[in-house]
């Protein structure tokens, strides 16, 4: 009986951690538990782990025997019922199955290394070895997390790292090392240059006069930057948006228009002012215009149209070459 169970605890890869004793007499008087979904911490499963009894005749005088490996750290395994029962007898233990479904899950605890702890010790590896100015790390596929067992504090190192200067592409090793291995990922991806550039806060719409506030600087991806991305915030204040910008976006050249600051038809104060003298009166602009534009402006009082410049929202400078503001 015991060379069968053995086998087929080999056959199970789940053996080999423990002397199997003679088979148990099957008439024990006080059953044990099944635990049915178990959390070990050890590289071993025992005993005590799959079955839990009260009386000393349930069997578990063994509890502390290991009876198998248990699964890498964070990963469970599904032992069944005739495994299980096949422990039993081997081990004494008062358990029988009630049905061929009866099983025991049983996990690994672990602990997690994550993407952000892997990406800080990819990004100190890669200035030690050269790497210049501000960067950014972007893995391929599903992010890289290591599981590492709880009883272990360890140290995560580059192994390996092949790093292609031109297109930023990269490969490398890494392992954390309590003393001996751990645990080791292989991963790749891409470094992306980062450069800071202004960019809006907030959504703008067309028709809006962009300030200072809806502006904010942030590092972007160097490959995002052309020859038309604005870089100087003092060439979008004052502008309005050609169409909707959306926060966060790099503006281009042609997403601008200049801000239309004096609407057709609206009442202003004109002015002409030379050494000698400053006149003032009340017009009305002709068109659109913004802020420096010349602009047609009629004078109330006179009905004459002259040329103006837009000095604000509601003041126009008039040149003294114009017709003159009064009759």
């Amino acid at each position: 009986m015991t060379r069968i169970v053995t086998v087929l605890i080999l056959l199970l890869g789940l053996a080999g951690l423990a002397t199997l004793p003679a088979a148990a007499d099957e008439t024990a008087a006080a059953p044990a538990l099944l635990r049915a979904t178990v959390t070990v911490e050890a590289a071993v499963i025992r005993l005590g782990d799959l079955f839990d009894g009260g009386a000393p005749e349930s069997g578990l005088a063994n509890a502390e025997v290991a009876v198998a490996r248990a699964p890498a750290p964070g990963e469970s395994v599904v032992l069944d019922a005739r495994w299980l029962s096949a422990v039993a007898r081997a081990y004494d233990v008062a358990w029988r199955p009630a049905s061929r479904f009866d099983q025991a899950v049983i996990t690994r605890a672990s602990q997690l290394v994550g993407t952000e702890t892997i990406r800080a010790t990819l990004a100190a590896d890669m200035v030690a070895r050269g790497v210049e100015g501000e960067f950014d790390i972007q893995f391929d596929g599903a992010a890289p997390a290591l599981k590492l067992p709880v009883d272990v504090d360890p140290t995560l190192t580059v192994q390996q790292l092949n790093l292609d200067s031109q297109s930023g592409r990269f490969q490398a090793i890494l392992v954390a090392t309590d003393g001996q291995a751990a645990a080791r990922a292989v991963v790749s991806g891409r470094v992306f240059a980062l450069t800071e550039v202004p960019v809006p806060t907030r959504r703008l719409l067309p028709g809006e006069v962009i300030t200072q506030a809806d502006l904010e600087w942030v590092q972007v991806h160097a490959d995002r930057i052309s020859g038309a991305t604005v870089v100087d915030p003092s060439q979008i204040v004052g502008h309005s948006p050609r169409r909707p910008i959306r926060a966060g976006e790099p503006v281009r050249a042609n997403d601008l228009l200049i801000a239309m600051t004096m609407k057709r038809g609206t009442v202003v104060t004109m002015v002409l002012e030379t050494p000698q003298m400053l006149i003032t009166t009340q017009g009305r602009a002709m068109e659109d215009g913004a802020e420096g534009d010349l602009v047609d402006v009629m004078n109330i009082a006179s009905n004459r149209v002259v040329k103006a410049t837009i000095v604000d929202p509601t003041t126009v400078s008039v040149a003294a070459a114009s017709a003159p503001l009064s009759n």
